[in-house]
């Protein structure tokens, strides 16, 4: 499986820390279904180039995209990914029913999430940071009046910190996301049949709901 660095979904290096939610499920699957599993860390495209030319059975999450069914078949859920904008407290946001309701905002975002080319697409020039806890340093600083980003990654970044700072969060969609495999690999679908029963299983039994509360 190919995995991507997301916090705190999957952790690169963590040495004895937390794997990360998605790592922590995956190798719950794999041990249910009694496959033996390897998975590396790569940058995002890299991982899903391997995948798409079937070099790699899979993706540890990946969100679905008509685009993608040519060459992924995907799992029942994996879990849901909350997207939205955190703002400073000098700030009020009137109405937030899409990425444009920020124009008027100074907005920062990580370069290279899928949020922040959302940000461009919609004409908003936004700041970029290289992580979560750069734009938390951006908004804590008074630099910008919002960061738009994902949930957990920056309330896991803001975790790190050790503080238990003041965030308004406000969301704009939440999106499901998925273990995707590549339609070249010859295993493809039973392993697709062995995971999802594996999934059904883990929620059944509370093992799925106790390993995302572990990270909250």
């Amino acid at each position: 499986m190919a995995c991507s660095s997301f916090p705190p979904y999957k952790i690169e290096n963590p040495g004895s820390g937390p794997k990360g939610i998605d790592v922590d499920i995956m190798l719950e699957v794999f041990a249910l279904t009694e496959r033996k599993v390897d998975y590396k860390f790569y940058p995002w495209k890299r991982a899903v180039k391997l995948v798409e030319q079937g070099k790699v059975d899979g993706l540890c999450g990946c969100s679905y995209h008509p685009d993608r069914d040519q060459n992924f078949i995907f799992s029942d859920i994996l879990g849901q990914l909350s997207q939205g904008v955190f703002l400073s407290d000098k700030v009020s946001l009137n109405e937030f029913n899409s990425v444009a309701d920020l124009k008027d905002l100074s907005v920062a975002s990580v370069r290279g999430y899928a949020v922040h080319k959302e940000l461009i697409e919609h004409g908003i020039n936004a700041y970029e940071a290289t992580n979560d806890d750069e734009l938390l340093t951006l908004l804590e600083n008074d630099r910008v009046d919002a960061v738009y980003s994902y949930r957990d990654t920056v309330l896991f970044a803001l975790a790190n910190r050790g503080k238990s700072g003041h965030v308004t969060y406000r969301e704009l969609v939440s999106n499901p996301y998925y273990f995707c495999f590549s339609k070249k690999s010859d295993q493809a679908q039973s392993i697709l049949s062995d995971v999802n029963h594996a999934l059904r299983t883990l929620r059944h039994n509370g093992t799925y709901e106790k390993i995302r509360k572990k990270y909250q």
